[in-house]
């Protein structure tokens, strides 16, 4: 299962987003009705299948235990929700998810193989020449 694709949108005044039908039908039965919400890396919001989320909990969890790991397993819990998808396949994301990346209606959900990637339209198209170059350098060692 990878999540491939990029998907135009509009956050509604509650917040909710579409999860797209293709990235839906990827899920597995288990996965069908919730999806993990979490601050990425980059000004944008992760969605991850909870199945995939256990496997990245299960990593934190082998992690060595000292103050470090301590401080990440507290900072990505603060950032981490889990989401239900209503029967239109809607996920309602919180305002204090939205603020931090800049989303306020126009959206970018991008497949990013393993989540979702959820972009404020105009910073994902902001730095759309510096992932193109990027692309380009990869697809010459794989290509």
């Amino acid at each position: 299962m990878f999540f491939i694709g990029t998907h135009f949108q509009t956050v509604d005044p509650k917040g909710r987003i579409v999860l797209p039908a293709r990235f839906k039908r990827l899920l597995n039965p288990t996965d069908q009705d919730h999806m993990v919400l979490t601050l990425g890396l980059e000004p944008c919001l992760v969605l991850v299948p909870p199945s995939g989320w256990d496997k990245f909990a299960d990593s934190l969890a082998g992690l060595d235990h000292n103050e470090t790991t301590r401080d990440a397993i507290r900072d990505i819990s603060l950032s981490t929700v889990e989401l239900e998808l209503d029967a239109n396949g809607r996920l309602t994301i919180p305002r204090e998810f939205l603020l931090p990346v800049g989303i306020e209606r126009e959206i970018v959900v991008v497949g990013a193989l393993r989540y979702i990637e959820v972009w404020a339209r105009a910073a994902y198209e902001k730095d759309r020449e510096l992932r193109q170059q990027a692309s380009r350098s990869i697809k010459d060692q794989l290509l």
